[in-house]
């Protein structure tokens, strides 16, 4: 990853995320898988990203998300994820995991939008939180589910 897009992600998740959560996001960064982390922009500035990881048993896991709250509710999240989706399952991932905390009831309506299913529950950073996952169908099927969801 280049390291101005690390320094604007970085930048934007500061405003999202409070100041205990820095250096996971930026230990997340440092890990991450840059092919599959993704950044959207919209006239020049960037309005969301999604930082991935890889889990210990060899799904992806998608670290940190946001959208800055000029461009919430527009869509560009949902776009955003779906752009990672298509480029984890274009690679052998047998699923993709993400937390999300109980509070956010907006994200986790967009994550079951998307097809992800709670599979188990945490204690993170401090909050109750929904571990949730997105099963790679066929390759066939995940063309047809990506078209279908755009």
């Amino acid at each position: 990853m280049i390291p101005e897009t690390r320094t604007t992600i970085l930048r934007l998740a500061k405003t999202l995320f409070g100041p205990a959560e820095w250096p996971h996001i930026e230990s997340s960064l440092e890990t991450c898988l840059p092919a599959h982390t993704q950044t959207l922009f919209v006239d020049g500035e960037l309005c969301a990203f999604v930082i991935v990881n890889r889990t210990e048993n060899g799904n992806a896991f998608f670290s940190y998300c946001g959208v800055s709250p000029a461009h919430q509710g527009k869509g560009y999240g949902s776009k955003l994820l779906k752009m990672a989706i298509h480029s984890i399952f274009q690679v052998d991932y047998p699923a993709i995991q993400l937390y999300v905390d109980d509070w956010n009831k907006d994200a986790r309506r967009l994550y079951e939008r998307l097809g992800f299913k709670q599979v188990g529950v945490a204690y993170v950073a401090g909050s109750d939180c929904a571990l949730m996952e997105l099963r790679r169908l066929s390759k066939i099927e995940d063309n047809c589910v990506l078209k279908a969801s755009a």
